[in-house]
Parts: structure tokens; sequence; C-alpha cells
């Protein structure tokens, strides 16, 4: 499991809807390993759009269905209602809840604050598919995969280390200014030391280092462009050897 600076009490799990439908194969198979991690019923989902969650063909609502084809033992919510548990206290929500495909920027930024909260004792995403945003967040913050039963690989500690020094500075956004800087020095000189320029990899230990959505999103940018050959005019804000610096770091 990935480690975090940021620990909550919120137990997370996840699956990719093709794992869960597996081309409409293993949907029945799949919801009961759904159920036995979130527990006891009633259950509680939260949708983006509950307009759209009450047409017949809905994929939201078929999910719902395949989960708990028994209406008087589920609840759905919109998914905003999460929002009331996104600041830390005593007062939470000790049931597990169910988070149908987030997708949009501010839905998965909302999730991000009520994990970091740990209000809510468990939270179970269905995520639409392998490729949203919000797959690799969850993988950043130790989630379960319920379909392989595994965890991401372990963040590297001196590339989360990195990772705390861009968290640092996205106060002021890493679009642009020293937030830039900050991300496209470490990115050069930790793949100069070695380290592959994988995407993914630096989203983990970003998340797990405490990063909002929408600057991972900067950070997810920045990689593919330096893939392609980008070459990004930064101010000069690291010694070259930023790299040993933060080894030592680590190792004290």
């Amino acid at each position: 499991m990935a480690r975090c600076i940021i620990d909550s009490m919120t137990e997370l799990a996840y699956m990719i809807r093709s794992d869960w439908a597996q081309h409409g194969m293993a949907m029945t198979e799949q919801s009961a390993v759904i159920r036995e991690w979130l527990g006891d019923a009633p259950y509680l989902f939260l949708a983006p759009d509950l307009k759209k969650h009450e047409t017949e063909n809905d994929a939201d609502r078929e999910f719902v269905d395949f989960v708990e084809p028994d209406a008087s033992q589920r609840r759905v919510f919109a998914l905003s209602e999460l929002g009331q548990f996104r600041r830390s206290g005593e007062d939470g929500l000790d049931h597990a809840v169910v988070i149908i495909h987030p997708n949009k920027e501010q839905d998965c930024e909302l999730l991000r604050e009520v994990i970091r909260a740990g209000r809510v004792e468990r939270i179970f995403v269905i995520i639409w598919a392998r490729a949203d945003e919000v797959h690799v967040m969850l993988d950043g913050l130790g989630a379960v995969d319920l379909h392989t039963g595994e965890t991401a690989p372990t963040v590297d500690p001196v590339q989360l280390e990195a990772a705390v020094s861009m968290v640092d500075e996205q106060y002021n956004g890493l679009s642009s200014g020293r937030g830039k800087d900050t991300v496209i020095q470490l990115l050069r000189a930790f793949t100069a030391a070695g380290y592959p320029l994988d995407g993914e990899a630096w989203l983990r230990a970003f998340y797990a280092a405490g990063g909002e959505f929408k600057e991972a999103l900067h950070i997810d940018k920045f990689v593919a462009e330096m893939q392609k050959g980008v070459k990004h005019r930064v101010k000069q804000r690291y010694v070259p050897d930023i790299v040993d610096v933060l080894r030592a770091r680590v190792a004290e």
C-alpha cells in the first residue's frame, strides 16, 4: 500500500466498471464481492446526477440495481451530499457509502477532501473507466481494487518527499510561477537520476502527499508534455543534486 503523508481513518476500495461487468457476464458475481466489502444493508449510494439516475436505461441505476436489487434496502442521494463530511470532527458516518462514476473535477476533489477528513467509515467507488483520473487518485490514497484484491505499488519514499515539495506550492497553483518551477525541475532532476517519467507514479506520490485533484491535472499535463519533448522555461529553484538531498532527508 502506498504510504501517505495524510493519514485517514476511511477505508477505501474501488472497482473499474469493465471489471465489474466483464461484457455482461460478471455483474452478479462482482456485485456480491462489493456487498461483502460494504457490510450490512441498507446501502447508501451517491450519484452525480439524480435526475439522470431516475431514467430507465441509466448506467448508474443499472449498477445500483445489481448491487442491491431490493429498493427497500438502499438509499440514493446526490453526490454533493457527501460535502457535509469534508471537515474533520468527532461526528461522522459509521457506515459504508458507494460513490457512482465520479468524473467531474469538483466531484473528485470533494471525494478527496472527504477521504482526508476521515469522517466516513468506508467508501467504495465504481469507476467508469481505468483512464479516469479518479482511479489514480484512489490508488495514491491506498485504496483496494476489489477486482484483484490488491493496492497500487508502494510510492517510492524519495519521490514522495519530492511530492511534498509540490504540495507545499499548490496554494498558488502548479500551472505557472513557483508551482510550475517546482514541478518541472523536480521531474527533470528525478528523470536524470534514473526515475522513469511515469505520470501515474508521480500522481500517486502527489495524492499520497496530500495533493489536490485540480493541481494533479497540471502535473499530469507537464509529464505528458515532457514525454513529447517539450522544453519548459522555468526559473532555477533547486540545486543540481536535489535528488541526493531528498534521499538524505528520507534516510534521516
